[in-house]
This record gives structure tokens, sequence and C-alpha cells, in this order.
């Protein structure tokens, strides 16, 4: 189960320009429904991004947005975007540049921890990544808030982002989706996190220390230096749940070799593995190879997205 959504995806396409005018539109070209992007038909097609629907066919960005797609046709077809409203109540820089960002939501919003969101943040001269952006939410529906937590980088979206004042409010584009969660398993549970690919964890390990549920799951944590996010709440949450175990890898890249060290069951495990892009893909087709089933193997990333923003 691939889920090509990240906590902050990326597509390349400029500045989130007002829904473009499909008459500038040539043959090859066409819209994603979901996005608004323009994108390539024979791209999409050769990706197994496209649908059909109602004799029409819609040609998607990215896979995110296919899954989106074949949930809720109507929703995407039928072009009435409710664009409910997200008020900034505080935020905190918890390591490095990696800040936590709260928000109360103007309509109440129900999510199951591990999942994304897209919203929008209107600014002067965005650059190509545009206004737009999925996040993982890192609260939990307990919290009573919205928090995104992200490594705020120079892009004018997170400058953005680290310049709203509190009480500024930004779009909610996309309400809470994915299928990255805690599903209940007969096989030991490994969660494999690269950098800030830790906040859907964060969120699930939580919920479920907070509704008093057993959190057994081991966490590989891999991060560039000491500094990470929410370590003293895993730190306090394995000494809680003795069956919670965390592990850390700093400074080194993590390969298969040091998981079946960390963890020589591995290959009979399920696997959630959240970070780059490229961190991902290796560590899963390894595992793969190495005889972890397609079906134990649990994908979330940020496409396009850069090591230097994790």
């Amino acid at each position: 189960m691939h889920d090509h959504h990240d906590h902050e995806h990326h597509h390349h396409h400029h500045g989130d320009a007002p829904a473009v005018d499909p008459a500038t539109l040539d043959d090859t070209q066409a819209i994603c429904p979901v996005t608004g992007d323009v994108v390539v038909k024979a791209e999409s097609e050769a990706l197994g991004h496209s649908r059909q629907h109602d004799g029409q066919t819609y040609y998607f960005c990215c896979a995110t947005c296919v899954q989106l797609f074949d949930k809720n046709p109507e929703k995407y077809t039928h072009q009435t975007h409710s664009t409910d409203t997200l008020t900034l109540t505080s935020k905190e820089n918890l390591a490095d540049n990696v800040w936590a960002f709260r928000f109360e939501a103007d309509t109440p919003i129900s999510w199951t921890p591990g999942q994304f969101i897209r919203i929008e943040l209107p600014h002067d001269n965005p650059d190509d990544e545009g206004t737009k952006r999925w996040f993982t939410i890192s609260s939990t529906p307990h919290d009573g808030y919205i928090q995104i937590t992200t490594r705020v980088t120079d892009t004018t979206f997170k400058q953005a982002l680290a310049a709203l004042p509190i009480g500024s409010t930004i779009n909610l584009v996309e309400q809470p989706d994915g299928d990255f969660v805690w599903q209940e398993s007969e096989k030991p549970l490994v969660f494999i996190a690269g950098g800030i690919g830790i906040t859907p964890f964060y969120s699930m390990l939580k919920a479920r220390g907070h509704s008093g549920q057993p959190v057994s799951a081991m966490l590989i944590y891999n991060g560039r230096t000491d500094e990470l996010p929410f370590k003293v709440e895993f730190e306090e949450a394995s000494r809680r749940h003795p069956e919670f175990k965390v592990h850390y890898v700093i400074g080194e890249q993590l390969t298969t070799e040091k998981l079946t060290e960390l963890v020589p069951n591995i290959s009979s495990s399920q696997v959630y593995i959240s970070g780059a892009e490229s961190m991902v893909e290796a560590l899963g087709k390894q595992l793969e190879e190495n005889g972890l089933a397609n079906d134990n193997l649990h994908q979330d990333f940020f496409p396009h997205y850069n090591e230097e923003s994790y």
C-alpha cells in the first residue's frame, strides 16, 4: 500500500495561479481536478494517474490525487470546494528550524491520527512551490487543535507561514485524508521515521496513549542530529509503556542491514516508513527484496521533497 502523499507535498508548478484558463491549454495538457495543476496527459497516463468517470477522462498530477478522487469522484467533478478556515493560535520552535503551528478550525474537523490535510496560504510573489501544501496533522483529535510540524526552509510558503501573525487565518482546501494510520495486526509493528517524517507516528502514538490502548510498537527514528522533534515525549512514552521501544539512528544513513540488526524479525512485521521520498522508496524496495510482503509495507512520503527539508 503506497501512500504517495507527503507531509509537505510539492507539485512543481508556478505559484498556484488562480484557476488556469482551460483555453490556454493545448491538446496534450489537462488540469488536475484536485490541485488545479497543469499536467501532461501522456505523462499522467503513463504513471496510471488518469481515470474515466461518467464518460470523461480526468488526469491527475500524483497518486495522492488519484486516491482522493477514487474515494469521492463527485467532489471533484462538481466543483463545489468548500473553504474552511483555520486560525493560527500559537507557534513554537521545537528543535533546530523545526516549528509547530497550532490552529483552531472554524468548523469541527475529524480525522484519524496519521492523516494529512492540504492548506492554502496566499502570499505575495510565491515561488514555484506555490501557495498550497499538504501536511500531516501532528496533533491528535483529543488535543482540540490542529497542529502541523515542519522545518522552516527558505521557500516563500514556509517563510510566509513562519511570519504569519497569531490570529491570522489560512484556508483548509482538503479535509483530512490518507491511510497511513495505525492498523491492528497480529504482527509486530515497526515504525521507521526519517527526520520530520516523525509527524504521523507522533500523532498515532499519542492518541493510543491517551485512549489507554497498548502502544506495542518499535520506533526507529533517523535524524541528522540529536535535536529531534518530540524526543522528550517518546522517552516519556517508553517509560510509561514498557511495550513501546524507541531506537535513534543519528548522523548516518539508515540501511536494511542496520534495520535487521535492530529488528531481526522485520520481514514478518508490519512496517511503516515515513520520510523523504528517496529514503522511503529505497528502504521499502530493499525490505521487499529481503522478504517483507507488500501488504505489510506502509509508506508515507513527500514527493519532490529534498533531503534538506528533513
